[in-house]
């Protein structure tokens, strides 16, 4: 599948990046582009949705880690939405879950459901604390 990112813009200052195939070094531009354009735009929310990535790898990561930290520094925010299984160990494993939002209620849990338990007050789980470590073995691509 070949990489390519939808923009859909939510609202005046708000918009929902759709990455869609593997997010890799070798396909990470569109996504990369996507998010410098919103920045520049000035969009002070940034939703990137990964319901449609089947495999990020840490170039990927590190590009929505900068995505991050320049909203931080702006006064905005990055939150991430539909993480698979995968995406959500890598990003626990490396523990950005206390640093970049995510939505938790979109977090597909083990049995490949998507988990709809809301988060009081709009908090967010850090480490194993408020959401379960994922049991087993941790599959690598290739492996």
């Amino acid at each position: 599948m070949v990489p390519s990112v939808r923009v859909e813009v939510t609202g005046r200052d708000a918009v929902v990046v759709h990455p869609v195939g593997e997010i890799d070094y070798s396909s990470l531009e569109p996504l990369r582009e996507a998010l410098l354009d919103a920045r520049i735009a000035g969009v002070r929310e940034i939703v990137v949705d990964l319901e449609q990535v089947s495999f990020l790898d840490s170039q990927g990561l590190a590009v929505i880690l900068y995505a991050h930290q320049r909203q931080r520094s702006a006064g905005g925010r990055l939150i991430l939405r539909n993480l698979n299984e995968n995406t959500y160990r890598l990003l626990d494993v490396t523990n950005l879950t206390t640093v970049i939002d995510v939505d938790h209620g979109s977090v597909a849990v083990p049995n490949g459901t998507r988990s709809n338990a809301a988060r009081p007050n709009g908090t967010r789980a850090s480490g194993a604390r408020g959401m379960e470590r994922w049991p087993g073995v941790v599959s690598r691509r290739g492996a």
